[in-house]
């Protein structure tokens, strides 16, 4: 068995070398501008690293939280993040073709399609939320300076306690003069539709398409100056928040005995690494479908995506919590800040206001985080495109691109659009964007690992670019499904509450496809099975 396998690679290494030496190597469109490990990369730097963060409101929770999602990204996330890219690697397919090596498992694609969808429409959202607000930055003078005498519930002025119900100006003007909030929730339905914001929702989308036009070539143009110029802001804003007074007090006010009060926490970070590294929704199987055909470096892409997650996440919530250190101080009691996706916008508005030249700093600020979510949005529009492979399909792209943007459009606009729309927003990250992507990657593992087998996965990883997964990886591949699955399973507990309810509905009805496939696959095997054995 061990010379079959050495005679194997023996020759599996003779092919590679006759196929870097003999014949040309593929030429990759992008290579002038951009080499192909910077795209897998800037595809971990998008809004979400520096958006959405669960428990930046809370001092207790956010360092301990911030530990437990560090410690999961390291023996979950990043294995997860390099079979994802492997198997688009090894299948040179798309998220649904490339499930022809174990066609059981084929439901996993239109899952990661279902969670693409959710997660496009909810970062349209915050693209629309991040141009109001460099709109609102060129005014004479920062809105969010000071209180407006309009605002409802009332508005309070800082260096004084903040009285029962009141907001800070930042999030006041956020809540009233952006959102045009409804404050009984969606009692009564979603409200009225709010004319500006669905302006600048439109003209969001309509970037995108025109990003996302000639697909990933397109992207690519984009990497070098969103990363620079978000890595810019994270450095510049880092080093500037550390002058406030209070900015520390996120560290001398953790709580660690969270970690000890139920595995609510635990999920929540598990889900969190998992949503930082973009996995789960097709798109790093799609880029690795683009890889070049030679010799290339998969862990070390691995590794560099993964340093470049983490570095930008991290940054982005300690500079969050301490410019929230800094607003608890100016209030002594309370802040008032709601969680959800609101809070890191408010407190980006709420720390540009410290700076000197505010206006400069909140137009720069809010313009990357609006690059961010275009780039992050056309992106997943490209995965949902690079599943469109039939001949006649492709000559007509611009068709089904122009018809998934109008649609994004239309169904943004009725319900993400209106007064409830932050609301709605909360409830898919909470939901469908976020908890559906555990299962998901569990369900990757095992149908690589244990149907279409990990030894034969691994070779075939070795004979596309050169290198033979570690036995780090394997060993997670083989253990950490399970893990996923039990987190997942033990979260499913409470249905008391009927946005509780609402929620896990919508995360099965995103993973019934892969129950329906595998169904469906055995039925059809079993009767031919029966049939050929009734002719015989």
């Amino acid at each position: 068995m061990s010379e079959s396998l050495s005679s194997h690679t023996k020759t599996l290494t003779e092919s590679i070398d006759s196929v870097s030496t003999e014949e040309p190597l593929i030429q990759d469109r992008w290579t002038n501008n951009i080499s192909y490990r910077q795209l897998v990369i800037s595809s971990c730097i998008g809004i979400v690293q520096v958006w959405w963060h669960p428990y930046i409101h809370d001092f207790k929770r956010l360092v301990p939280f911030l530990f437990i999602y560090n410690v999961f990204s390291v023996f979950f996330a990043y294995p997860a993040f390099y079979l994802e890219l492997a198997l688009g690697v090894a299948t040179r397919k798309g998220v649904l073709n490339c499930w022809d090596m174990a066609p059981v498992a084929r439901g996993i694609g239109i899952a990661m399609l279902i969670i693409s969808t959710f997660t496009a429409l909810a970062l349209g959202a915050v693209s629309a939320w991040c141009l109001a607000l460099v709109v609102h930055s060129f005014h004479s003078f920062l809105p969010w300076l000071h209180c407006a005498a309009s605002a409802y519930p009332p508005c309070a002025a800082r260096h004084r306690p903040l009285p029962k119900g009141s907001e800070t100006p930042a999030q006041s003007f956020f809540f009233n003069f952006i959102l045009n909030l409804k404050r009984d929730g969606l009692q009564g339905g979603l409200g009225n539709v709010v004319s500006e914001l669905t302006i600048y929702y439109v003209i969001s989308w309509v970037l995108v398409y025109f990003v996302s036009c000639k697909r990933i070539y397109s992207y690519s143009k984009l990497v070098l100056f969103k990363d620079l110029i978000a890595f810019f802001v994270l450095v510049t804003c880092a080093a500037g928040v550390i002058r406030l007074k209070g900015s520390s007090r996120m560290f001398y006010e953790c709580d660690w005995s969270v970690l000890y009060d139920g595995l609510q926490l635990w999920r929540d970070a598990l889900e969190y690494c998992f949503v930082q590294m973009v996995l789960s929704q097709g798109t790093l199987v799609m880029l690795g479908s683009y890889c070049p055909k030679q010799k290339h470096g998969l862990a070390n892409t691995s590794i560099f995506a993964f340093t470049v997650s983490k570095l930008s996440s991290t940054a982005s919530a300690l500079t969050l919590g301490a410019a929230h250190g800094a607003l608890y101080r100016d209030y002594d009691n309370n802040t008032n800040i709601w969680k959800g996706s609101s809070s890191s916008i408010t407190l980006w508005a709420d720390y540009v206001t410290r700076i000197p030249g505010n206006q400069f700093w909140s137009t720069l600020i809010f313009f990357t985080l609006y690059v961010l979510s275009i780039s992050s949005t056309a992106i997943i529009v490209q995965t949902i495109m690079s599943t469109f492979t039939g001949r006649l399909v492709r000559k007509i792209t611009w068709a089904f691109l122009i018809l998934i943007c109008v649609l994004f459009c239309f169904i943004g606009i009725i319900t993400i659009c209106t007064q409830g729309g932050m609301y709605i927003l909360n409830f898919l990250m909470m939901w469908p964007v976020s908890k559906s992507r555990t299962p998901i990657a569990a369900f990757v593992a095992l149908g690589i690992t244990y149907i279409y087998g990990q030894t034969t996965f691994c070779e075939d990883v070795y004979f596309a670019v050169g290198e033979y997964p570690c036995v780090f990886l394997r060993v997670c591949w083989a253990l950490t499904p399970f893990v996923l699955l039990i987190m997942f399973v033990s979260g499913m507990a409470s249905w008391s509450l009927a946005d509780i309810m609402a929620g896990w509905l919508l995360v099965i009805v995103t993973l019934v496809s892969v129950a329906l496939y595998v169904i469906l696959y055995l039925f059809f095997k079993f009767r031919v099975r029966n049939i050929v054995s009734n002719e015989k």
